[in-house]
């Protein structure tokens, strides 16, 4: 489990190390064998990421939409009220995420390489400044708002069967029921 969730993003040693690999006992010196055999046998997942990063590169430097899977679609828009300028994804849903003023620079990490750079607030400063991604957590980005969309789509069907979630966390949630045929309809709906 702490080699899916380091490395299914594009993570690396060090993402197993913050998700605990040598509290768990996993010797250092195991760690790139764990990455490199991890992503051998996920070669979806790694194609995912660079068909994500490139896209979203090609989509800032040509302003051309492109589809990296379908149906999620990336466009260069700027907002005609404010000339803000932002990478956008298109959800399935029709929902977007936004990466401000985005631009292609050296990776923070990799300066032989491109990445995608944009504006985001910072959790202790909370001032706009660059960051720079690549797309493994493009990947996640995508992956985790799909997720949200799909959840918030079971809370809308649960409350039409005159349910209401007390309380939810990822793809979980928690319904109080009156009887076992309610419950039978909550797991058809999860499902």
């Amino acid at each position: 489990k702490v080699a899916v969730l380091a490395l299914g993003y594009g993570g690396g040693e060090s993402a197993l190390v913050a998700m605990g690999a040598l509290k768990m006992g996993i010797p250092e010196e195991d760690l790139p064998e764990i990455k490199t055999r991890w992503r051998e046998t996920n070669p979806h997942i790694v194609r995912l990421w660079r068909k994500m990063e490139d896209a979203a590169l090609r989509t800032v430097e040509t302003g051309q939409v492109c589809a990296p899977i379908r149906p999620a679609i990336m466009r260069r828009e700027t907002d005609p009220a404010t000339g803000l300028d932002f990478l956008t994804v298109e959800l399935p849903t029709g929902r977007k995420l936004f990466y401000a003023h985005p631009y292609t620079a050296p990776a923070k990490n990799f300066p032989d390489r491109e990445s995608l750079h944009y504006y985001s607030t910072g959790q202790a400063t909370k001032k706009w400044s660059p960051t720079d991604t690549w797309g493994g957590k493009l990947t996640e980005n995508l992956t985790q708002a799909i997720a949200r969309d799909c959840l918030a789509e079971t809370l809308i069907r649960l409350r039409d069967i005159g349910l209401t979630a007390v309380f939810h966390v990822h793809d979980e949630v928690i319904v109080e029921v009156d009887q076992a045929e309610q419950l039978d309809d909550v797991l058809e709906i999860m499902a």
